[in-house]
């Protein structure tokens, strides 16, 4: 399931024919600095962690030599400076969200894609409580009522904690509770090759966050799920 991938990426591509090479293309600054100001306000553990990049849009390509990246914002003009693997160095401000600002790049359309992306610390070993196994779920909760307010109702929620294993026989999960119930929960195989894992959707309620968890195998990598 693509969706358990370690890695969760917000993209930006610049998208059509047609430029001269040297003129600079915009797009808003806060589509990709608002998910990263959000997490700078509620993620005090740094649970989760996360970096921009600019890359080209078709594979095998190079980053164009003259490649130069900048935020105009309240008319000023701030360069981005970008490492040699395309990583940008992109600061995440509120106050140049609030003023509009827009992140520039020179090179034509369709040319280059802008990538946020974001990595979910994986807690160690096999034996833990509900609540440091879903600490990820807890941050992007607290992210929607900081970002959201009143309207927190209408915004995506987390619903499950998807987990991912090594390949092998099926782990499974189990939760025991403080009345000594308990809850288990089944990973299923996925992939193929290289790609192999087994994954499971453990659903988020935060009533269990005192269960006790027990792992089948220690995980590959978490990630909070959202509808």
């Amino acid at each position: 399931m693509q969706r358990l991938i370690a890695w969760s990426f917000l993209l930006l591509a610049f998208v059509a024919g047609g430029a001269r090479a040297d003129e600079w293309r915009d797009i808003p600054y806060k589509d990709l600095a608002r998910m990263q100001v959000m997490l700078e306000k509620v993620d005090t553990d740094h649970v989760f962690s996360s970096k921009y990049a600019i890359e080209p849009a078709k594979p095998g390509k190079q980053l164009p030599a003259n490649l130069r990246v900048e935020v105009r914002v309240a008319e000023r003009t701030i360069p981005v400076a970008i490492d040699p693997d395309g990583r940008l160095h992109l600061p995440a401000r509120q106050d140049w969200i609030d003023a509009g600002a827009k992140l520039r790049v020179n090179q034509p359309k369709g040319l280059l894609k802008v990538t946020y992306s974001y990595r979910v610390r994986t807690p160690p070993g096999t034996r833990m409580r509900y609540s440091q196994l879903t600490e990820s779920v807890q941050v992007m909760v607290r992210g929607i009522d900081e970002a959201a307010g009143l309207l927190r109702f209408l915004a995506p929620k987390p619903y499950a904690l998807g987990l991912t294993f090594p390949p092998g026989t099926a782990q499974e999960v189990v939760l025991g509770f403080a009345d000594g119930s308990s809850k288990r929960f089944r990973a299923v195989p996925r992939g193929n090759g290289q790609n192999a894992h087994n994954e499971l959707e453990l659903p988020w309620n935060p009533d269990w966050l005192d269960a006790e968890v027990t792992l089948g195998a220690p995980l590959r990598a978490v990630l909070p799920l959202m509808k």
